[in-house]
């Protein structure tokens, strides 16, 4: 190349005049960033790849760390964050009824929690709030006030809150006041709302005036008294953050069940969390103390339950008892417990990633940096030196780099919105941001920075070594001439390094592809195909229990004559759900154990739910639609709980009894079900269930029971809040999506008010409850491929530089009588050997790492054997078709052409 004299002088700043040295530094940087971009300019092809390959990587690190940044790193947006703790495991949620206090490690009843409220003992506060956010009705008008009466209603999550929850959390308001303790005192008084931020904007305009004014909820008129910032959850981190937040006091009105609110319910709903005192966090002993006033609080509350006498096998259980405090300044996180895991494996496939984009970067400027050697040996002859070759070169790895960060975040920005969408579940409110913040900026930013200095420095001294050796006269033919062996050696060792990672990653991926398989196809116990499952809020909708047994017989009626429609039920929660409604059972002619577990899941339901449902019953008869009020109570139960308490197969006609006393029985067994999945999809121990008819369901409690709610008026029978049907089950024909609509018009013409809500297939709830499978395994299958074609994309890279400088060496062979097909194999030969060294590194790596995933896998070890060998034979087809298109190149060579050339 030939250079001009006023160019070479600007080379080389040391012979210029010198106005600063930070000026000179500058001057040099600018002078370098436009040399750098006119030389890329000139390699569109080569420029291209580089910045695909840099934005796909840094897209992907970018995309997942906006989703680790919101679910693991925030911290919750109130007054030292740090000083909060949750009082044991507090991600469940649910009614948990017949248990010991501290058992679950979170739930707590509500007698107890207002002890700890009134003594914190050693922490600043302790409040108390409901472990999972019920959604309610809230009535509108069409000019966008909240007046109780007619208008559009739209349902909210809500939450109950204890009058000190906003104090001791340390959130104030953005507007008005938060929940005091006086508006909690007394159970069915302090009928106030707090409001969220995105409630209120949203769905009330941002009212400025909306302080004082009353909305309906669930029909009871509720006084707006505060709204929180925009920014403000509440200490719960939900997917649907929650709108809402009262009283506990309110609990019969938000909850639309019968009170809770009762001292010894056995009802256990409630999650607590406390504020320790200034210090206490990096002080072990003080919150070692507060740890064990704790405990001491627990096993007090259990022996204060379980009566003056105890034995002394029981005493010693209970001093075992510990409800860990944890750490809770970024709140009690449902979405971290999903997610948390699988986005920080995440997180390392991405990175993984990033490093086979950067191998491309770095090979690909060695190549570049070979075949501008004369280009170097010319700048250094006219006096540059070999530090200003090495800042050239580093200049053109950080721009390329930097422009491939600046895509890469566009890329980041539309999957980050694929991922949001994802997880969302179809929720058009959900507590995840795709956008950028400063943080997910600044990590592009560094991530970019990293790979280009990292990445860059490689090529870079090797420039500084051509610099160093090359001379201007450097002219001949053979492959010596450009560095020999020791120039190929990092070239090979990064496309080894490539390959490597490719099968690590397509066995990680083939893992979770596999174990995913295994959740959707495994044995759920009941027909998932052709069930569609709809919630219903009869309710909302002014419905009393007396008017029940009317309503549902008239609803199964009309559902039932549905076109398309085989059957239809209803019952209190589909065969699988999120949620479950349990308790204690006692059962004649067993004796259980001390302290043995008689907990059974139940469910309400109506007839032909079994035959709707698709659970078989295997011995006796199912529950029928003339199981009355005026017939005997009967019940269904389980396979599980047949085998276990009644394994000589004579359970039928045994009488069971429920230790929740709206629904006790007794209850007289006359069918036992095929066992079914009832929760999370990956529990294998077998689910204890209990069926009773919905019909036989007294609409009030009995005396005694409602003598003790606090909420109850003299003179007037209490409902019952367990009489209610709250899921529509149908069995059609054919797709069960095309009935929704038939579905929808039916309700409505029974009653337009009678909310219908989630109407979804079974196997979408399927679906949500191994969502994080889902994700995890596509996410790491795209990946895992990118990578796979990253890593052929490099080897196709070296091959082709290879084959471009041993052209003078190829046909030297084929002159002295080389067959095409030795020139092909020795091509071939060379990216086998690549191959080889590091597949069986990959699977050595594969080895040794997937100890760590093996609790995400379901169904399978982490030594799976087809995985192990799929993976390797992947990355083997597509890295010899990467290297057969260079051979191919290299076998056609024209002697003569190789020989003349320079």
């Amino acid at each position: 190349m030939n250079w001009p004299l006023s160019f070479v002088s600007r080379l080389d700043p040391a012979e210029a005049s010198k106005p600063s040295l930070w000026a000179l530094a500058v001057d040099g940087i600018l002078l370098d960033l436009r040399v750098s971009g006119r030389s890329l300019a000139k390699s569109p092809s080569f420029t291209a790849v580089v910045l695909l390959s840099l934005a796909l990587g840094i897209g992907a690190n970018t995309a997942i760390f906006t989703l680790i940044n919101q679910v693991l790193l925030h911290e919750l947006p109130v007054q030292h964050p740090e000083e909060l703790v949750a009082f044991g495991n507090s991600e469940s949620a649910g009614i948990a009824g017949g248990i010991d206090l501290g058992a679950f490690g979170g739930f707590f009843p509500w007698d107890f929690a207002r002890q700890l409220q009134s003594d914190p003992g050693p922490f600043q506060g302790i409040a108390a709030y409901c472990s999972f956010s019920q959604e309610v009705s809230i009535r509108l008008a069409a000019n966008g006030t909240v007046p109780i009466g007619n208008g559009s209603a739209i349902m909210v999550p809500a939450n109950l809150v204890s009058g000190n929850y906003f104090k001791v959390l340390g959130a104030r308001p953005f507007i008005g006041r938060t929940i005091l303790p006086d508006d909690d005192r007394t159970p069915g008084s302090g009928a106030v709302a707090v409001l969220s931020h995105h409630f209120w904007q949203q769905s009330l305009s941002s009212d400025p005036a909306v302080l004082g004014k009353v909305i309906a909820v669930n029909g009871t008129p509720f006084e707006v008294v505060g709204v929180m910032p925009e920014d403000f959850r509440g200490i719960k981190q939900e997917l649907r953050p929650t709108d809402l937040w009262t009283p506990i006091s309110m609990q019969s009105t938000v909850l639309d069940s019968s009170s809770m609110l009762t001292p010894r319910s056995g009802l256990y709903f409630l999650h607590l969390f406390g504020r320790l005192r200034p210090g206490t966090v990096a002080n072990k002993a003080r919150l070692a103390g507060s740890q064990n006033w704790l405990n001491q609080e627990v096993r007090n509350g259990v022996r204060d339950r379980e009566g003056t006498s105890i034995s002394a096998e029981r005493q010693r259980e209970i001093s075992r008892i510990s409800v860990p405090l944890v750490p809770a300044a970024g709140g009690v996180s449902l979405i971290r417990s999903q997610y948390g895991e699988s986005l920080k494996v995440l997180m390392v496939v991405v990175a993984l990633v990033l490093l086979i984009a950067c191998a491309n970067l770095a090979n690909f400027l060695l190549a570049r940096a070979a075949s501008r050697h004369r280009e170097i040996v010319t700048r250094i002859a006219l006096g540059s030196s070999r530090m200003r070759i090495v800042r050239q070169s580093l200049v053109e790895a950080l721009l390329l780099s930097l422009v491939g960060g600046c895509i890469g975040l566009g890329v980041a920005t539309t999957a980050a919105h694929a991922l949001v969408a994802f997880v969302s579940q179809g929720n058009n409110y959900v507590d995840l941001s795709p956008e950028p913040d400063q943080t997910v900026l600044l990590f592009s930013l560094a991530v970019s920075l990293l790979a280009g200095l990292l990445f860059g420095l490689a090529p870079a001294f090797d420039a500084a070594r051509t610099a160093r050796t090359g001379t201007l006269s450097a002219n001949t033919r053979t492959i010596q001439s450009s560095g020999g062996s020791k120039a190929r050696f990092w070239p090979k060792t990064l496309v080894i390094a490539q390959v490597t990672l490719s099968v690590l990653l397509l066995v990680v991926a083939g893992l979770f592809l596999r174990s995913l398989e295994n959740l959707q196809h495994q044995d759920y116990g009941f027909e998932r195909t052709h069930l569609l499952v709809a919630e219903i809020r009869s309710g909302l909708a002014g419905y009393k229990t007396p008017q029940l047994s009317t309503l549902h017989r008239l609803l199964l009626e009309r559902l039932s004559a549905i076109p398309g429609v085989r059957s239809a039920a209803l019952c209190q929660t589909p065969p699988i759900n999120d949620g479950a409604w349990s308790s204690n059972i006692s059962l004649s002619g067993y004796t259980p154990a001390p302290k043995e577990n008689m907990v059974s899941n139940l469910n309400r339901v109506s007839g032909q739910f079994f035959e709707t449902a698709g659970i078989q019953i295997v011995a006796g008869r199912p529950i029928r639609s003339d199981d009355n009020a005026s017939s005997v109570k009967v019940a269904v139960v389980s396979e599980t709980i047949a085998k276990r308490y009644f394994p000589r197969g004579d359970a039928v006609g045994h009488l069971l009894k429920i230790e929740i006393k709206s629904v006790a029985g007794p209850w007289q067994i006359v069918g036992i079900a095929r066992t079914t999945k009832s929760g999370n999809p990956r529990d294998t121990d077998p689910v204890r269930m209990t069926y009773i008819p919905l019909a036989q369901i007294e609409p009030f409690l009995p005396a005694a029971v409602a003598s003790t709610g606090t909420t109850a008026k003299p003179g007037r029978r209490q409902e019952n809040g367990d009489a209610y049907a709250s899921t529509v089950l149908l069995r059609t024909a054919g797709d069960p999506a095309k009935t929704i609509a038939a579905l929808r018009s039916t309700v409505a013409a029974i009653d337009p008010n009678l909310p219908l809500l989630r109407i979804t297939t079974i196997e979408e709830r399927v679906s949500n409850l191994i969502s994080h499978d889902e994700l995890i395994s596509a996410l790491t299958g795209v990946f895992s491929v990118l990578a796979m074609l990253l890593a052929a994309i490099g080897l196709y890279g070296v091959l082709s530089y290879t084959v471009a400088r041993r052209t003078n060496e190829i046909g030297i062979r084929l002159a002295l009588g080389a067959q095409t097909s030795d020139v092909t194999q020795l091509i071939l030969g060379e990216s086998l050997l690549l191959l080889a060294i590091g597949a069986s590194s990959g699977l050595v790596i594969a080895w040794l790492a997937t100890g760590f995933i093996k609790q995400q896998l379901f169904g399978l070890g982490a030594l799976d054997p087809l995985t192990f060998l799929a993976a390797p034979s992947a990355v083997a087809g597509v890295t010899m078709l990467a290297s057969w298109l260079p051979a191919r190149r290299a076998a056609k060579v024209d002697p003569v052409t190789a020989l003349r050339a320079d």
